[in-house]
C-alpha cells in the first residue's frame, strides 16, 4: 500500500493535485473568502488563472436564487445556485458544502457542478411534452367547433332557401343571425381557452387552482364525453395560488388524458374520473382519481421515469408523467404521488404556496 505525504511546506501545492482531479469545480472557502479554487471552478467562470479569484469573497461569483432551492440525489442534498462569470454571465449549478479542518484552520469546501448542458436538456423535452399535448389539443379544437360550424352552415342554407322563396320575413332573419352570432362566440371561446396553452410564456399568475382545473377539464371535455367518461369536480373554496398557468394545465391534462386511456383501453363499465382538493398552511393538492383498475405494482415506481411506458411506442412517449413531475417539483415547488386505490389510483399533485 503507498501512502501520500504532504510536506507542511508546499500544503496548496499538493491539495491543487487533488482538486484538479476532480470534474466538477471546487473551492476552498475560509471566513467567507475564496483561499484556493481548481481548475474546472476557474475554466467554468472563464478565469485565466485561479489567482483572479483566490482572496475574493466567495458571494461574488455563488449567487443564490431569490428562493432557496434543493436537488435530492443519491441521498444527498444538493442546493441550487448560479455561478456568475468573468463576463456577468449567470449559470445555473448546484453545490455542495462540507465543513474540513486543516492545520487547526476552518475551511469549507465547496463542489459546484454547472447544470447549463441539464437545463438545455430539460428544456427540450418540455417542448417536445408541449408539442405532444399541442397535437392533442388541435384535435379538441377541431372537435369542439365541429358542431356549431355545422349548425351555422344549416342556418345559411335555411337563409339562402327563404331569400330564394323571396319569404322575407324580418324577425325569422334576425333570430337566425342571433342564432349564428351564438355559434361564433362559442367557437371564439373556444380560441381563448386554447390560446393561452399554445403561448410559451411562462410567466406566473394568480389563480384559484379550482378555476385552472376547471379550464383543464374544459379542453378535453369532448374527449371524455366521447367515450361515456364521468367527471365529478369537488365544489371547494381555496386560496389564491400565483403559478404557472400553462405549465400547470399541462400537468393536470396529462393525468386525466392517462386516466381516460387507462379507462377506455380496459373497458371500464361506468368509467369516472373524480377530483378533489385539500389545502394546509405550506401547500395546496389535488387528487386526481379513476377507477381504471390501478397501476401494475411491479411498475408503479417506474412510471415518473423518462421514456418508460405502459403504452405501445406509437400511442406513448413516455415522458408525459416524467415532465410532469419535473414541472412541479421546478415550477410548483411541489411533487408528484401515485398510488393505487380499490378501485383504481389516485395522482395526488403538490403544490407549493410560498412560490
Amino acid at each position: 500500500m503507498v501512502i501520500m505525504k504532504i510536506q507542511k511546506s508546499n500544503f496548496f501545492d499538493d491539495i491543487d493535485i487533488i482538486l484538479d482531479s476532480t470534474i466538477e469545480g471546487v473551492l476552498l472557502l475560509e471566513d467567507g473568502f475564496i483561499s484556493n479554487v481548481n481548475k474546472s471552478f476557474v475554466h467554468t467562470l472563464g478565469y485565466k488563472t485561479k489567482q483572479s479569484l483566490i482572496g475574493n469573497l466567495a458571494t461574488g461569483c455563488l449567487i443564490p436564487p431569490t428562493n432557496e432551492k434543493y436537488i435530492e440525489y443519491n441521498n444527498n442534498t444538493f442546493q441550487e445556485i448560479y455561478l456568475l462569470t468573468k463576463d456577468a454571465k449567470k449559470i445555473p449549478a448546484i453545490l455542495k458544502i462540507k465543513d474540513i479542518l486543516v492545520r487547526g484552520r476552518a475551511f469549507k469546501m465547496v463542489s459546484v457542478l454547472d447544470l447549463s448542458d441539464l437545463k438545455k436538456n430539460e428544456s427540450l423535452l418540455l417542448r417536445q411534452s408541449r408539442h405532444a399535448a399541442m397535437g392533442e389539443m388541435i384535435h379538441m379544437i377541431s372537435h369542439q367547433w365541429r358542431q356549431p360550424l355545422t349548425a351555422i352552415s344549416a342556418i345559411i342554407l335555411n337563409l339562402k332557401m327563404k331569400i330564394s322563396m323571396k319569404k322575407f320575413d324580418i324577425n325569422f332573419f334576425e333570430s337566425k343571425i342571433n342564432e349564428v352570432n351564438d355559434y361564433l362566440q362559442v367557437t371564439s371561446r373556444t380560441v381563448d381557452v386554447f390560446k393561452n396553452f399554445f403561448n410559451s410564456d411562462q410567466s406566473k399568475r394568480f389563480f384559484y387552482l379550482e378555476e385552472l382545473v376547471q379550464l383543464s377539464v374544459s379542453m378535453i371535455q369532448v374527449s371524455l364525453e366521447d367515450n361515456n367518461i364521468e367527471i365529478n369536480i369537488e365544489n371547494k373554496k381555496l386560496q389564491k395560488l400565483y403559478v404557472h398557468e400553462n405549465e400547470l394545465i399541462q400537468v393536470i391534462m396529462n393525468i386525466i388524458n392517462n386516466a381516460r386511456d387507462a379507462l377506455v383501453e380496459r373497458k371500464v363499465k361506468n368509467p369516472r374520473i373524480n377530483i378533489s382538493y385539500d389545502e394546509n398552511e405550506l401547500e395546496q393538492i389535488i387528487f386526481i382519481e379513476d377507477n381504471a383498475h390501478g397501476i401494475e405494482e411491479n411498475i408503479i415506481s417506474q412510471i415518473f421515469e423518462p421514456y418508460f411506458s405502459t403504452k405501445g411506442t406509437l400511442e406513448g412517449t413516455g415522458l408525459g408523467l416524467y415532465m410532469s413531475k419535473m414541472i412541479i417539483q421546478r415550477y410548483c415547488g411541489g411533487d408528484i404521488l401515485v398510488n393505487n386505490t380499490q378501485e383504481g389510483c389516485c395522482f395526488k399533485i403538490i403544490i407549493s404556496k410560498s412560490l
